[in-house]
């Protein structure tokens, strides 16, 4: 099939590689496309646009869908505590997320799994399925299944005071916080004189948050014990 991609550039490769190997052809929208594969665009498809491809569009979300459906869902896996999330190939719809679904596979999130490394995880595992999916679909093997709305949850995009610490939240949720949150916006609090102070390493004993690795604004990064040595003058403001 000849196939056009909407997508992040950073896992374009992933997604290229599974298809040509599958036999498919990756064109643009202009040459006729028979499938359109979108995905982690980030932007809304203009109606005229989804209509070019013969046999519409198809969507990887990483999450299983109709759970948080929108723009963090790997993010929002983290913060919730979630120990299961997984990857959904659906039919593009007007409603956002909201396609019949074709395909879903779960996948753990590790303790120590990112916002990095779990989009990574989560895009890759997307690729692998991506290709017997569509083989399943067009072939009739794979029938559309509609998603029960009664359990569809929603994400908002992050912004960047997201990353801002309430100390008020529980330690496990402050930990998290700084593995949803990174690389972007990261996690942070204020110090008295006005300045952003990076909270970038942190572990949860015994419902204790224990702070291990930090950066003041504008110097390297340091250790907890490293910042309290030469910032013992300054101590930590509210965070709100």
């Amino acid at each position: 099939m000849k196939i056009v991609f909407f997508g992040s550039q950073k896992f374009f490769s992933f997604y290229k590689d599974a298809l040509e190997s599958a036999g498919h052809k990756m064109v643009d929208l202009e040459k006729g496309p028979d499938l359109g594969v979108i995905a982690y665009y980030g932007k809304i498809l203009k109606s005229d646009t989804l209509k070019i491809p013969k046999y519409g569009f198809i969507n990887i979300h990483p999450s299983l869908l109709p759970r948080y459906r929108g723009p963090s869902p790997a993010r929002s896996a983290i913060l919730a505590g979630d120990t299961i999330t997984g990857v959904t190939i659906h039919i593009t719809a007007k409603k956002v997320d909201a396609g019949a679904v074709l395909a879903r596979k779960e996948a753990p999130i590790n303790p120590e799994d990112n916002y990095e490394k779990l989009e990574e995880k989560l895009f890759k595992m997307g690729a692998r399925l991506l290709p017997e999916t569509i083989d399943g679909w067009m072939s009739g093997k794979i029938i559309p299944q509609k998603q029960d709305e009664s359990k569809a949850t929603y994400t908002k995009l992050i912004k960047k005071n997201d990353g801002l610490i309430d100390w008020s939240r529980g330690a496990e949720y402050i930990e998290r916080m700084t593995r949803a949150y990174n690389p972007w916006p990261g996690t942070f609090t204020k110090m008295k004189n006005g300045k952003i102070l990076k909270i970038k390493k942190v572990e949860v004993k015994n419902g204790i948050l224990k702070i291990l690795v930090v950066q003041p604004e504008s110097k390297k990064e340091m250790s907890w014990k490293e910042f309290l040595n030469g910032y013992r003058k300054l101590y930590l403001a509210d965070a709100r």
